[in-house]
C-alpha cells in the first residue's frame, strides 16, 4: 500500500464521562445509500464539542540496532524478469520514473508483513517470513509485479556496550530464500469467470516460466497481510477485493479460493453482501481484460453493483493468528474511495483458516468489533499478537507522513504502537480498552547503537508496514519502501551518511525494559 489519504478519527464524550466509557451510538442516516447506517454521538446535549481520545502511555524501553535490505539485492528467481512497464508517470509529477532504470530486473518493493519461520513446527529465533508488497502501489501500475514471500534473516549483534564494544549502525539482512506465489492448480478465479494476469498478458518472454507457474502479481491481489500457521499453511490478506486465500508460505503455491470480506448491518452481523472495490476484477468484462485494458473501474461501476464499494489501499494490513487459533483481521482504513467513513473504527473481523485445502478454505467466522484511531492517525499498519495470546494484540497505526522535509508539514507523524484487548468492547462494539506503548519518532537509543551521539531515533517512511512481537521484551518493525518513490523527504540522499539505507527497507529492534508482553505483566491495568 502507498501514500494513503489522511484521515482524522474523533470520539464525540461529555465531559464528564470517563474516556473508557466513550461511545457511539447509531441512528439511521437520511442521506445513507443502500441501507448504509450512520454513526453519531449517544450524548444528546447539541453544545457538547469533539474531543480526541489519546490513551498514550509510553514503556521504557531501547534502541537495539538498525537493519536494512537493500533494494537491489535482487534474488535469482527475480533477476532477469522485466518488471516496471507500467510505472511510468505514476503518483504524478515530480516522480516521472522510467522503467528502463531496470528492465530486466525485478527490484525490492519493501514488504508489508513479518510473520515467524517455522522449520519442523518450531518457529526459529531471528528468522521470519516477509510479505513483498504488491509492486508500485496499486492495481494500475502493478500487472507486472510477481507476488512473493521471502524467508529473511533479522538479528542484530548488541551487548549493552559491554567492555564498550559497539557494531557498524546497519547490518543488512539475509535473503535465505524467495517464494513466488503461484497458482497452479488453477484456485483462483473471479465470479465473472476472470482469471489471474498472466492468461492475459505479460510484458515478455521473461515471463514465460512465470506464466506456466500461474504466478500471482500485483493486478490480481495486493497482499498486506499474512499470518502463518506453519511452515507450510499461512493465510493471506488482500486489499484489492478485500478478500483472503490459504497458501504455503514456504513453496509460494496457492491452497485454496479466495473468500471475500462480508459487509455488516448495525448489529455487528453479516448481511450478505460483500465489500468491494474498483481494482477488484468482477468489475470487468472478460473481453476488456484479455484486451489487457481493465487494471480498475470507475468507482461509480462499484457503486451500481449488488456490493458495498471500498478503496482499493484500504485492507488486510493488519492480520495475525493469536493463539486460539483465529485470525485478527484489521481492515487498514475507513477514508478514501469509501463508504465505510461513518463507522466509529475500522472493523476487525475474526476468521478462521480452514485447514490448508481448497475443500476447506478459510472463512470469516464473525465480526470482531472497531478499532478506534489516536488523533490525527488514520490506518492500520500492521497487526501483531501478544505471544500466548486470543485477546491482545499490538497495532501500529500511523498517517501519511512525511510529505517533504519542509516544515510547518502538511503532515506531522501519527505512527505509534498501541496494544489493544480484542474483546472489550462498549455497547457500540467499539475497542475501548487500549494503551499506546510506543512512538515511532521518540525511540529511545542510550546505547547510541547508530553512533551519531544523538540518543533519539525515529522510523520514518510513510507505511512501516512491518510490525513483529517476538518475546516478552522486544519488537522488530520494518518498512515498506515505496518503490520508486522512497525519497519521501525529498533530500538529497547523496548527501547523507546513510541515503542508501533510508531507501531500502529498513527494521529495527526495540526492546522493553519491562516484560511488558508477558501475560502476567500488568500492562492494561
Amino acid at each position: 500500500m502507498k501514500f494513503a489519504t489522511i484521515t482524522f478519527t474523533f470520539a464525540l464524550v461529555a465531559s464528564s464521562v470517563n474516556a473508557s466509557n466513550k461511545v457511539l451510538k447509531r441512528t439511521k442516516n437520511t442521506k445513507a445509500q443502500k441501507g448504509e447506517k450512520k454513526f453519531v454521538s449517544k450524548v444528546a446535549s447539541p453544545k457538547i464539542s469533539r474531543m480526541p481520545t489519546p490513551s498514550s502511555e509510553y514503556q521504557d524501553h531501547y534502541l537495539v540496532g538498525l537493519l536494512n535490505y537493500p533494494n537491489d539485492d535482487i534474488p535469482d528467481i527475480l533477476d532477469g524478469v522485466t518488471s516496471g512497464t507500467f510505472i511510468d508517470g505514476a503518483g504524478g509529477a515530480p516522480f516521472n520514473y522510467i522503467p528502463s532504470l531496470f528492465p530486466h530486473h525485478d527490484p525490492s518493493v519493501g514488504f508489508s508483513d513479518i510473520e515467524p519461520f517455522y522449520a519442523n513446527g518450531e518457529k526459529v529465533r531471528g528468522e521470519f517470513f516477509c510479505l513483498s508488497d504488491n509492486g508500485y502501489g496499486s492495481s494500475k501500475n502493478s500487472a507486472d509485479y510477481a507476488l512473493n514471500i521471502v524467508h529473511m534473516k533479522i538479528q542484530k549483534p548488541f551487548t549493552f556496550r559491554h567492555g564498550e564494544g559497539t557494531f557498524d549502525a546497519y547490518t543488512k539482512t539475509e535473503n535465505f530464500g524467495t517464494a513466488l506465489i503461484h497458482d497452479p492448480d488453477k484456485l483462483i478465479r473471479w465470479e465473472n469467470g476472470a482469471d489471474i494476469q498472466v492468461e492475459y498478458d505479460v510484458p515478455d518472454n521473461t515471463w514465460d516460466e512465470y506464466k506456466e507457474l500461474r504466478v500471482l502479481t500485483g493486478r490480481d491481489f495486493d497482499v498486506e497481510g499474512l499470518a502463518v500457521i506453519n511452515e507450510n499453511f499461512a493465510i493471506i490478506g488482500d486489499e484489492l477485493m478485500p478478500a483472503i486465500f490459504a497458501v504455503n508460505p514456504t513453496t509460494g503455491v496457492v491452497l485454496s479460493p479466495f473468500v471475500r470480506t462480508p459487509d455488516i448491518d448495525e448489529n455487528g452481523e453479516f448481511n450478505g453482501k460483500f465489500l468491494s472495490t474498483r481494482g477488484d476484477k468482477v468489475h470487468c468484462s472478460i473481453s476488456s481484460l484479455e484486451a489487457n485494458d481493465c487494471m480498475e473501474v470507475d468507482s461509480s461501476v462499484v457503486d451500481a453493483s449488488q456490493f458495498r464499494k471500498h478503496d482499493p489501499s484500504g485492507g488486510y494490513e493488519g492480520f495475525s493468528l493469536l493463539a486460539d487459533g483465529s485470525i485478527a483481521a484489521f481492515v487498514e482504513k475507513q477514508s478514501g474511495d469509501s463508504t465505510l467513513g461513518d463507522e466509529p473504527g475500522v472493523r476487525v473481523y475474526k476468521v478462521l483458516p480452514g485447514d490448508g485445502t481448497a475443500k476447506n478454505p478459510p472463512k470469516f467466522d464473525s465480526f470482531r468489533g472497531f478499532y478506534p484511531f489516536e488523533l490525527n492517525a488514520g490506518n492500520i499498519a500492521d497487526v501483531s499478537a501478544i505471544p500466548g495470546s486470543s485477546n491482545l494484540v499490538a497495532v501500529i497505526e500511523r498517517n501519511g507522513f512525511p510529505n517533504g522535509h519542509l516544515f510547518p508539514a502538511p503532515t506531522m507523524p501519527a505512527n505509534k504502537l498501541c496494544v489493544v484487548d480484542l474483546t472489550d468492547l462498549n455497547e457500540d462494539m467499539v475497542m475501548f480498552n487500549k494503551k499506546c506503548i510506543l512512538n515511532y519518532h521518540q525511540v529511545s537509543d542510550p546505547w547510541d547503537v547508530d553512533g551519531n551521539g544523538i540518543f533519539r531515533y525515529a522510523q520514518t517512511q510513510v507505511t512501516n508496514e512491518q510490525v513483529i512481537v517476538v518475546d516478552d521484551y522486544c519488537i522488530v518493525a520494518g518498512t515498506d519502501t515505496n518503490f520508486p518513490w522512497t525519497n519521501q523527504f525529498d533530500v538529497d540522499t547523496t548527501a547523507l551518511p546513510f541515503g542508501q539505507e533510508v531507501t531500502d527497507t529498513r527494521f529495527m529492534v526495540v526492546c522493553f525494559t519491562e516484560p511488558i508482553f508477558n501475560l502476567k505483566y500488568p500492562l492494561m491495568d
